[in-house]
């Protein structure tokens, strides 16, 4: 097994001597001197890449409909920047896509394997593949999720069972022995393989924000959503709203439309009966209908789920 001569245990470890909560020389190997020295590194490292930046405010609580719906073209970029400048392998792995179309979502979980790599810098744990492998692994939506599992239970530590002797989950164990406090993840005594899989959480939010700029970019669309062109604004309770169709709400309205199949009715001639009903669409402000259920109908100006919209109304 990878690392195995570095990350493996005496079974006389259990007669560390502890000074001060620590793993100290007296009573240590080299091997296990060794092996606390890594996993403290790649703890802080891991501390460092799960380091959340503030790419937009509230972004902790949003996702890629966040992005495509309320923010707009000009902070999409300031985005794009921050998060390219935090994990800038993304640049390479996500592309825009076309109108409805939908990026894999095991296939964003690969890009983990260069959160590993950068979380073994400064130790003496031999990274095992090379960058063109990492993008080849990424990239392809057979890859196998094991390989970055695997990887990091073997290097970090079982995620679940802090009792397994592997990865750093022994020195996890000393740390919940000396200081539980020294450390900012507090809720389970696997430090390192926790701290791996938050740092993976930010990632992969990073990910989908990303996704939905470059979608943005690509068609003006995130899958569904279309995407704003100005930063959302909520409006004060006094804003009166203008009868105006703005050319973004007319686009929208136009696009509603179409997705949905309807057809404008148009007004029935004398002595006719129309079949529409109240807040069905319909093209020709003012025209007026007869309905045999409804009465007389108006194509009228409204709100309509936030835009703008010509429906029939009651006359």
């Amino acid at each position: 097994m990878l690392f195995k001569s570095i990350l493996k245990l005496a079974s006389s470890f259990v007669s560390i001597i502890l000074i001060s909560g620590l793993l100290t020389s007296c009573g240590a190997s080299k091997e296990e001197l060794a092996l606390k020295a890594n996993c403290d590194r790649i703890f802080a490292n891991l501390l460092a890449i799960g380091d959340r930046p503030e790419v937009f405010r509230n972004s902790e609580v949003a996702d890629g409909d966040s992005v495509s719906l309320l923010l707009g073209e000009e902070t999409r970029k300031d985005v794009e920047r921050k998060i390219l400048a935090k994990f800038p392998f993304l640049d390479d792995i996500i592309v825009g896509r076309e109108k409805g179309k939908q990026q894999v979502d095991l296939s964003y979980y690969y890009g983990s394997i260069f959160l590993i790599a950068d979380a073994i810098k400064g130790t003496d744990i031999k990274f095992p593949y090379s960058r063109e492998e990492m993008f080849s692994m990424v990239t392809r939506e057979d890859g196998s999720r094991d390989v970055v599992d695997a990887l990091a239970t073997e290097i970090f530590g079982d995620y679940v069972d802090s009792g397994k002797d592997i990865g750093c989950n022994s020195i996890d164990n000393l740390r919940v022995e000396s200081n539980r406090d020294d450390y900012s993840i507090d809720y389970s005594d696997n430090f390192t393989s926790v701290a791996f899989s938050r740092a993976s959480d930010d990632y992969l939010d990073f990910a989908e924000f990303l996704q939905a700029i470059r979608d943005c970019e690509v068609s003006g669309w995130h899958v569904t959503n279309k995407c704003a062109k100005v930063d959302y604004v909520s409006k004060p309770s006094s804003y009166v709203p203008s009868n105006e169709l703005t050319e973004e709400e007319k686009e929208i309205l136009a696009e509603r439309e179409a997705d949905a199949g309807r057809e404008a009715q148009n007004p029935s001639s004398s002595g006719q009966t129309s079949n529409v009903t109240p807040g069905q669409i319909c093209n020709n402000f003012g025209a007026v209908v007869q309905t045999e259920n409804y009465g007389s109908l108006t194509c009228k100006l409204v709100w309509l789920n936030k835009v703008k919209a010509f429906v029939w109304m009651r006359s």
